[in-house]
This record gives C-alpha cells, sequence and structure tokens, in this order.
C-alpha cells in the first residue's frame, strides 16, 4: 500500500491510499473534491471507497462532487455518523474489519472530538502499521471536543496508547503541529524535549514540508496529551490524577488562541 498525500484549504490533507498491482485506490477525509478527481485520472486509478473519519465539513465536503465523477464508490464512515455523512454507504462500528487496497482496516470508535467519530487501522503485510485518525490525536496536540466529554477523548487516547504499538504511523488530517508544540512550550517553558521538537519542525515547515505521519512512540515522549504519568507534569499542574492532567492540559490549550504560526516560522 502506497500512501499519497495531498493538500487542501489551508491546512487540510487528504490522503490516498493505492494498491499498486491493482491499481485500486481509497482516497481518507477528502475535504475538497477536484484535487481528488485530478490525482485519480492524472494517475489511471480505480477509486473504491472513501473512508470518512468523521462528519465535519473539511473532512466530508468532496463526497458528493467524487460520487458524481465515480459513481460506484463506497463511503464508510462510523455508525453514529448516520445521517450525517454525505452518501454514506457503509456503517461501521468498533471493531469491525474493512478490505481496502489489497489490506485489511481495522475500526477503531474514538469518541471526544465528535460522537461519530472513528479511526482506520492498518496492519500491512510488510509488517508496517498505520493509522488514519481524522482529528483524535495530532503531533503535539489532540482534537477541540466539540460534542463528546473531556472523558470520552482521554479514554479513545487511552485506548489507543494501550492497544497500538509505538511503531504505528499517524497519520492526522490538520497541519497544527508548529502551533501545538509551540502552546505546549508555552505551558511546560523548561521542557528541552519541546524546545528542540520546535527547532525541528520549523525547519520542516520552512522548506514546506508536512510533519505528518509521526509515530505514536515519538508522541509518547514529547506530547503532553500523551504523557499523563509524567511527575513533572502533575507536579506542574498541580494534578491528583491522569485525567485531571489531561483536562488541565486541554484546558490550557483552549485557552490561548493567538499565536501566529507564520511570524514563529520568521523567527
Amino acid at each position: 500500500m502506497k500512501i499519497h498525500t495531498l493538500t487542501a484549504l489551508s491546512d487540510n490533507y487528504i490522503f490516498i491510499l493505492v494498491d499498486e498491482l491493482s491499481q485500486e485506490a481509497v482516497v481518507v477525509d477528502p475535504a475538497l473534491s477536484d484535487v481528488v478527481i485530478n490525482f485519480i485520472k492524472t494517475n489511471n486509478l480505480k477509486l473504491t471507497k472513501i473512508l470518512n473519519t468523521h462528519h465535519h465539513c473539511d473532512h466530508v465536503d468532496g463526497n458528493s462532487l467524487i460520487l458524481k465523477e465515480f459513481p460506484n464508490v463506497e463511503v464508510c464512515a462510523g455508525i453514529n455518523d448516520s445521517g450525517r455523512v454525505p452518501f454514506q454507504t457503509h456503517f461501521l462500528k468498533h471493531g469491525d474489519i474493512i478490505n481496502c487496497v489489497g489490506e485489511a482496516a481495522q475500526i477503531f470508535y474514538v469518541p471526544g472530538h465528535t460522537l461519530g467519530h472513528i479511526c482506520y487501522f492498518f496492519s500491512l503485510k510488510n509488517g508496517e502499521h498505520h493509522l488514519f485518525i481524522g482529528d483524535t490525536i495530532f503531533s503535539g496536540g489532540c482534537g477541540k471536543i466539540f460534542e463528546g466529554t473531556y472523558y470520552q477523548m482521554y479514554q479513545s487516547i487511552n485506548f489507543l496508547i494501550k492497544n497500538l504499538p509505538d511503531t504505528t504511523y499517524i497519520w492526522c488530517t490538520h497541519e497544527y503541529t508548529l502551533e501545538n508544540y509551540l502552546y505546549l512550550e508555552k505551558m511546560e517553558p523548561e521542557n528541552l524535549k519541546i524546545k528542540q521538537k520546535i527547532k525541528d519542525v520549523k525547519e520542516l515547515r520552512k522548506q514546506n514540508k508536512a510533519t505528518i505521519p509521526f509515530t505514536l512512540g515519538s508522541e509518547k515522549i514529547f506530547n503532553s496529551f500523551l504523557r499523563l504519568h509524567d511527575p513533572n507534569l502533575k507536579f506542574l499542574l498541580n494534578a491528583n490524577n491522569d485525567f485531571e492532567i489531561f483536562c488541565k492540559v486541554r484546558q490550557f490549550r483552549d485557552k490561548y488562541q493567538n499565536i501566529n504560526v507564520d511570524v514563529e516560522l520568521l523567527k
């Protein structure tokens, strides 16, 4: 399975998964239709599925025109998003397995960002692991909680931490990495690992390179939302348990909305 990354809107990524033998392709979270249609036609691919992680418009707005161009494409999304994802044909539950581009994808239900959010986990035949996670975990962050609860998001992230190998490549749908780590630096100003991470991310972004994918193992080192057992965080935030740490980190992130990433890249 080969993974192609397309850019859309201001910070979205759309992923095209391709079986290079059969030329079958699936698309993950098409925010727009034109870039997907052009890619499929230019590369003479056969699009068979749309994989939507949740119903937000910047993840599903491409569905309609893609279906108009390729009317036999199946549309997969979570069962709790029934009626909210355009042209949905498959209503997926936690633990379901679907076949895509010659590989099997397992479905995980991960509420928090929305109540219908799912992700797609591929254990490839070559031994690699890939998780298409939508807006649940970002590099240096987690999704904003719109419909679910803090506890649902906490449980969803913990499920992934406990059940997936550290070598799992995570493909989130937004380029928020620099912004996220700049916020974490405000919260943990003495954390040298976060400072180094910011330097590394800035170098990538100055070259217009994506910070996606990243591994689950690396996020356990850098991302405060995945470091809830860290005694330094517990002391810094004056928290009594992991869930309280999670809530305080999320509340801190929600409080600050004024970092200009473009300005930061000039520093």
